[in-house]
């Protein structure tokens, strides 16, 4: 596949969907049932299995607002990091938007490089203190 781009969604639990596409309307996809925290070997597995590496990535679409707070976060930042050190552009969508190829490609063309995505949530967070002080 030449010159694809990368969608990213973890919006279900305990799911990794990941999706390359270029814009000869060449798309290959991989569902892989893991955490979240696998997300960056996922990638690598999947690139490497088509036959790609991560130089030839040209920008990264990443869902966000839907799913757990920890997935979005994890996807959003791989994302950005992963942007960063490959200046490629990124942009964010959501499961309501849909998933549209042509409309990826052309907010990707369109976005400056550099310039990276905030995480939107579904809800909000639920993170729990702990009860004794430990230390």
């Amino acid at each position: 596949m030449n010159n694809p781009y990368l969608y990213i969604n973890m919006s279900q639990k305990d799911q990794i969907h990941l999706v390359l596409f270029n814009k000869e309307k060449e798309k290959k996809e991989c569902l892989k049932t893991g955490r979240n925290k696998m997300l960056l070997l996922v990638i690598n597995t999947f690139l490497i299995q088509e036959g790609l590496d991560k130089n030839s990535i040209q920008g990264i679409v990443v869902v966000v607002g839907t799913g757990g707070f920890t997935s979005t976060r994890i996807a959003t930042t791989v994302a950005n990091g992963f942007s960063y050190a490959k200046h490629t552009a990124v942009v964010t969508t959501t499961l309501e938007e849909g998933y549209d190829e042509d409309r990826f490609i052309n907010a990707l063309d369109n976005v400056p490089k550099g310039q990276y995505v905030s995480a939107t949530y579904s809800g909000e967070p639920n993170i729990t203190t702990p009860k004794k002080n430990i230390c």
